[in-house]
């Protein structure tokens, strides 16, 4: 008896999967206290009455998350507190979805965020508190600049607590005195968000006011923090004079202009991609963020305007498997919070665009000046301001930095106006290509052009059906597995 044949993957690597790893911050109930602000957290429920409160960890964090809601729980005993450990889509937004399957009223996120507000329940956001040695960020960084040098600092959320005894050190700075130093602040910071209240004044992101007679490019920009996702998004939106980033775990200063550079660079390519599209795919990845769905209806205008056609998808987290499956579209455009829009998609088999990179590509009369949105407030105000929404008529074809040929688009015709003008009649009529002409469907027209559209479908000779083979009864198929079926011989060792 032969054994199976054997599989390069027996599963194991899943099994065996290590992920992200969490490392415990807190190993104590004063630690936790410490770090992840229990006792303010505590009286923010017990003075609001809330009663079901939902904890959001990423992945990081959640080896101390027991700890943190024992301790929680005994601060706030008459409040039942559940954890929510896999997010729904980026662990940086809140979850409203899986916090509503529990009913909660209230959503404590922890560690690194990218303070969007939420739509439906209200959020405090804990920062939590991490450490940094002030003098020798301070030092170093007097040491590359010039005197008289203006600084603006931002920093990631766990070092937010210690901005303003930073701008402190650098004002009092002797031997080598900066100019004007500015510091961000975050409005969300030590308090509940509500979203139904009407005068709520907490803004989403971080903010900054400079003094009247200064702009952005008369700053240095100092952040504190790893690199992430948060740093990648200074450095495309804003253009100051310099960036330089300090990492307090490494104690490492280092400049990002080189690195901004490069991000700017792949982001254009992106935007070069996205204009060759005939066909985009709307993907959803935030349920949360405040104006998405204005934000999807812009741009579902957008492309309507411009007379390409577009579908709404909504995938949870990306990956490439998953994109995979619509092999129709040219391009898509994620919809999600100012970080998690920017996906780095070399690996995926289409690119992926941010709502900016595509308001650019179909706009024709708008060119990219270096500028750069992420927040939905400025880019819906941009869109307003520059495209005014106006109607694609030029037939002309452009010139492709992709492929280095003109391409003329192909034209997609909005399906409502097929059924104003009757052309319904006319698909019946008409058996192939037709249904892509009329209906603008990007979907059918991919199926026609496919050498196999599933069984019974061989349109070859004179498509009248004569050749092809009556319908197979239903037969029962094998079970088990795909590394041993049943009915195949096993060895037993």
């Amino acid at each position: 008896m032969n054994a199976p044949a054997p599989v390069d993957n027996d599963g194991r690597d899943v099994i065996e999967r290590t992920g992200i790893k969490s490392s415990k911050r807190a190993y104590t109930a004063a630690e936790a206290n410490l770090v992840y602000e229990i006792s303010q957290t505590a009286k923010v429920i017990n003075d609001n009455g809330f009663k079901r409160i939902a904890l959001q960890f990423p992945d990081e964090l959640l080896a101390d998350s027991s700890l943190v809601s024992a301790e929680l729980q005994r601060q706030s005993p008459d409040t039942r507190i559940f954890t929510l450990a896999d997010t729904s889509y980026g662990s940086c937004c809140v979850d409203e979805v899986a916090a509503e399957h529990y009913s909660a009223d209230l959503v404590v996120h922890y560690g690194r965020t990218c303070l969007s507000l939420t739509t439906r329940i209200p959020v405090f956001y804990v920062f939590g508190r991490e450490q940094i040695d002030i003098d020798d960020c301070v030092g170093k960084l007097s040491v590359v600049v010039e005197q008289g040098t203006n600084i603006l600092l931002l920093s990631d959320v766990g070092y937010m607590y210690k901005i303003e005894d930073i701008a402190v050190a650098l004002r009092d700075r002797v031997d080598s005195p900066f100019g004007s130093v500015v510091t961000s602040k975050i409005t969300a910071a030590d308090r509940v968000y509500m979203p139904s209240s009407e005068t709520n004044d907490i803004q989403p992101g971080r903010s900054w006011k400079l003094p009247n007679e200064h702009a952005i490019g008369d700053y240095t920009i100092l952040y504190i923090g790893q690199e992430s996702l948060t740093l990648t998004n200074v450095l495309l939106t804003q253009r100051s004079k310099a960036i330089y980033s300090y990492d307090p775990r490494t104690q490492l200063l280092r400049e990002e202009g080189a690195k901004a550079n490069r991000h700017l660079g792949r982001r254009y390519y992106m935007v070069q991609q996205a204009q060759d599209a005939d066909v985009v795919g709307i993907v959803v990845g935030t349920l949360a963020a405040s104006r998405y769905l204005r934000v999807v209806e812009t741009l579902k205008t957008l492309l309507r305007q411009a007379q390409r056609k577009f579908y709404i998808f909504v995938v949870g987290k990306l990956n490439v498997a998953k994109l995979a499956n619509f092999p129709e579209i040219d391009a898509f455009v994620l919809v999600a919070c100012p970080e998690n829009t920017l996906v780095d998609s070399r690996e995926y088999f289409k690119p992926i665009v941010t709502p900016y990179e595509l308001h650019l590509a179909v706009t024709r009369s708008k060119e990219w000046t270096g500028d750069y949105i992420t927040d939905f407030r400025g880019l819906l105000d941009e869109i307003e301001d520059s495209s005014q929404l106006e109607n694609d008529e030029d037939d002309t074809p452009h010139y492709s930095l992709i492929t280095g040929k003109l391409k003329q688009r192909r034209r997609y015709v909005d399906p409502r106006q097929n059924a104003e003008s009757g052309s319904s009649d006319l698909v019946l009529a008409n058996k192939n290509t037709e249904i892509a002409q009329y209906l603008g469907s990007a979907g059918a027209e991919y199926l026609l052009n496919r050498s196999f559209r599933g069984l019974g479908h061989d349109d070859e000779g004179n498509n009248t059906g004569e050749n092809e083979l009556p319908p197979a009864l239903a037969a029962e198929g094998r079970n088990g597995i795909a590394r041993g079926y049943n009915n195949e011989p096993h060895t037993f060792q």
